[in-house]
């Protein structure tokens, strides 16, 4: 997610831990959404018939039932997947709770995480009782995207980094715009899986838009988001704090790759395994557009701050931006 940074000598183990536990609530966001890709375009999301268990009395799937083995398998391991996301988020938790006093933020986002996740359960069961409909699995998905959120940004206000002046005004106003216009691609993408082909289910109901002119208004907005990205890229290309610069030309990368990705889908008539891979990189290009959004801020300092790297001149810092 980000470049790795050196710890100082005197960091305690106690701060190391907490930025090693929300990375792990990133990546185990991240995996759990890119497998729900797989349970859609495979037509597992009914696989397991019921919530909390999987067909109204066993919790784990028997032979038997309208899918194949196979299918409530899939659908099962992703269910389970619940449980170290969960972990993670409770270890950040705890730990955030061991390194006190923290911001604000960061306490608060400690909470949403391990909230969010048993939120995020309750909602996939509402989803799979509700047999797919396509406002619940795209609720679903959004929370998920809000959960990725809350573990970048923790994950970046506890990392001890070097002082350095923050960017101008106008590009952080820039990184917030992208970030807006991003989530509103979320959306639309929510909409156009809502209406095309990959329901999770060969009965699941679908939302009935047009998928052509959701399509488009989808690809609109992602090429707003290019757009932003790019002219930010540009006034950065120069100046301001490295590890911005660093993040938002990785962005602008990510953004291209999906934005390939997904006009190549939609040419080839939308085939199964370029959709898991679309949906996968919609949470790449979101994961990217937090941390962009998030550097380009600078970070409150308390008095219990471990000592970051150093400047050029040698001189130890505190932490900032």
């Amino acid at each position: 997610m980000s470049e790795p940074v050196a710890s100082s000598p005197t960091e305690p183990r106690a701060w190391r831990l907490l930025r090693w536990f929300a990375l792990a609530a990133i990546i185990t966001n991240v995996v759990i959404v890119a497998t729900g890709g797989v349970v859609r375009v495979t037509g597992s999301g009914l696989g397991c018939i019921d919530w909390p268990t999987c067909d109204g009395a066993n919790i784990a799937p028997v032979a038997g039932g309208d899918h194949a083995g196979w299918q409530a398998a899939v659908e099962f391991g992703n269910r389970l997947l619940t449980f170290p996301v969960l972990a993670a988020a409770v270890l950040v938790w705890w730990q955030v709770r061991k390194t006190r006093p923290h911001t604000s933020t960061v306490e608060r986002l400690a909470w949403v995480l391990p909230l969010g996740v048993l939120g995020q359960a309750l909602l996939g069961g509402i989803t799979v009782l509700s047999g797919l409909y396509p406002l619940t699995v795209a609720g679903h998905f959004l929370l998920s995207m809000v959960l990725i959120a809350a573990a970048v940004v923790l994950h970046e206000r506890v990392r001890p980094q070097v002082a350095t002046p923050p960017p101008p005004t106008g590009v952080q106003h820039a990184t917030t715009a992208i970030l807006i216009v991003a989530a509103a691609v979320l959306v639309l993408g929510t909409l156009v899986t809502g209406s095309g082909p990959h329901g999770g289910d060969v009965d699941a109901p679908r939302l009935g838009l047009d998928i052509r002119v959701m399509a488009i208004a989808h690809a609109d907005a992602v090429w707003l988001l290019i757009g932003l990205t790019v002219a930010t890229v540009a006034v950065t290309w120069r100046s301001g704090p490295p590890k911005l610069r660093r993040a938002i030309r990785l962005l602008l990368l990510v953004q291209l790759a999906q934005g390939g990705v997904g006009y190549l889908q939609y040419w080839l008539g939308i085939p199964p395994e370029l959709v898991s891979l679309h949906i996968l990189g919609a949470a790449l290009v979101w994961l990217m557009t937090v941390l962009t959004w998030v550097r380009a801020r600078p970070r409150p300092v308390l008095p219990n701050d471990p000592v970051t790297t150093s400047t050029a001149a040698g001189r130890p810092t505190v932490p900032s931006g």
